[in-house]
């Protein structure tokens, strides 16, 4: 019985996070995926590149500077994303 009391506190946890995010289980796992993969590729090609030095350059999508631009782009999307389902549900 302990069990399944902790289990529907972890899903309500999870579920009260997606929907502050405003977004379903789905999408909010899409978008982790999504950034996780893009990291992961950047993290290869960084160590890549700590190996060979000038031999492998960093293509530009996957440098140091590109991955931040990309977290913080979607840290705004999400934030908007927020605002508009705040505003549609007050409506």
């Amino acid at each position: 019985m302990s069990k399944d009391i902790g289990g529907r506190v972890v899903f309500k946890l999870y579920t009260k996070h997606t929907m502050k995010v405003n977004e379903t289980v789905f999408e909010h796992l899409r978008f982790t995926l999504k950034m996780a993969l893009h990291m992961s590729v950047s993290s290869f090609l960084l160590v890549l590149h700590g190996f060979t030095g000038g031999l492998f350059e960093m293509p530009d999508k996957f440098n140091i500077c590109a991955m931040a631009k990309k977290l913080c782009e979607a840290k705004a999307n999400r934030l908007s994303r927020q605002e508009g389902g705040e505003s549609e549900k007050n409506t």
